[in-house]
């Protein structure tokens, strides 16, 4: 394993590689070793580019502070504390813990012109001097663009915004040189029958400025449904791979199976519409400390694996070379759903929290104070490091 320290705070890092979940022991739910995801694990796994989405919106609260981990007995906080994005230091960590486990691109999570984060990424990320050769990409939030997917009347200036001030920073993603951005639920666009108009108007917005967008739409959900439309886009993804798993508690081998065999029948679809595709992996989810109603996944399979190292060797056969071989990770800070793969502070796992039953958060199953686990995975399992 590779050691792990950060440049610009001198920080001791503490790997736990032996804690399990509490469910470990429903390893016969699973199959330990010759099972399908792990033959499909080869060299094809290994090399292209590796995305990570990522939120720039910890402000001096930390966005609420509203965190499964805040509410855990004893608490995991970030490695670097609730920090503040708005500082070149904490910039400076997450760029140089990315760069050393293989990310290549942070695709940043968008909420429109003069916006808190599009004030983040254009004033502190994009200027930062530590950011190339990384890249960056927009991830458009449709949810709070286009009001609840109802009023497509800011998504044409809002991406004459992004041409103007994004697009041509020589950090800024580019496909067959032309500057990419992801589409969060471009799903729920076409089932509403607003999503060719909602293309036409970003490609329009965009071109009023002389560039050609590349649009690669959060479209690839579950199994692939009987009639579903995408050659509007440019390439096709999974942000909720929580969701399209379908699984919850601990999973098994067979889930992560279930989730590459709907992955590669979308990639199939894809190829079939002309459409580029980019496979999707998260370590785990758990949405509990600002919403109900969610069954969390545990970050570890029922024979004690971690989830995102399995989902990582399973889905190398399906990085599309027409698209460098982008794999998408879900994600880098979400720390509100759980799914950060950003170091956390050393700390015992366990699966009490400070409810008054002691287990509302975490609905029993057992959380590690994992420190840079996932980021050497990454860098072993996907860049080859």
């Amino acid at each position: 394993m590779r050691t792990w320290r950060r440049v610009t705070l001198v920080i001791g890092l503490t790997m736990l590689l032996g804690c399990s979940d509490s469910q470990t022991d429903a390893a016969a739910d699973s199959t330990a070793g010759g099972t399908t995801a792990e033959s499909a694990a080869d060299d094809s796994a290994v090399s292209g580019l590796i995305g990570a989405y990522y939120y720039p919106w910890y402000g001096p609260d930390f966005h609420g502070g509203r965190y499964l981990r805040a509410h855990l007995q004893p608490r995991q906080r970030p490695l670097l504390g609730e920090y503040d994005d708005r500082e070149d230091e904490t910039i400076a960590s997450h760029l140089d813990w990315s760069k050393r486990a293989g990310i290549g691109l942070w695709v940043t999570s968008w909420w429109g012109p003069e916006s808190a984060v599009d004030a983040t990424i254009r004033q502190v990320i994009l200027p930062h001097p530590d950011l190339e050769p990384l890249r960056i990409a927009v991830l458009y939030e449709t949810t709070g663009r286009t009001g609840g997917f109802n009023d497509m009347s800011a998504v044409e200036d809002d991406f004459a915004h992004l041409a103007e001030h994004y697009f041509s920073h020589p950090a800024y993603l580019r496909v067959d040189d032309r500057p990419v951005v992801f589409v969060y639920l471009t799903r729920v666009l076409e089932q509403m029958g607003r999503l060719e108009d909602a293309v036409a108007r970003m490609r329009s917005g965009a071109a009023a400025s002389g560039h050609k967008v590349y649009i690669v739409g959060d479209h690839a959900f579950g199994s692939l449904p009987p009639l579903t439309r995408f050659d509007t886009l440019d390439a096709i993804t999974t942000y909720d791979v929580y969701g399209s798993m379908a699984a919850s508690g601990v999973a098994s081998i067979a889930d992560v199976e279930r989730h590459t065999s709907q992955s590669r029948e979308w990639k199939n679809a894809a190829a079939d519409h002309g459409v580029a595709f980019v496979p999707a992996i998260t370590p785990g989810f758990n949405d509990s400390a600002v919403r109900s109603g969610h069954r969390p996944l545990s970050r570890r399979l029922a024979d004690g694996r971690p989830l995102l190292e399995a989902l990582a060797r399973a889905i190398g056969p399906l990085r599309d070379p027409s698209i460098n071989r982008l794999v998408m990770i879900t994600s880098w800070n979400e720390w509100h759903e759980d799914t950060q793969i950003e170091p956390v502070a050393a700390a015992p796992a366990t699966s009490h929290d400070d409810s008054a039953g002691g287990s509302a958060y975490t609905s029993g199953l057992s959380y590690e104070g994992y420190g840079t686990l996932y980021l050497e995975i990454i860098a072993e399992v996907l860049a080859g490091k």
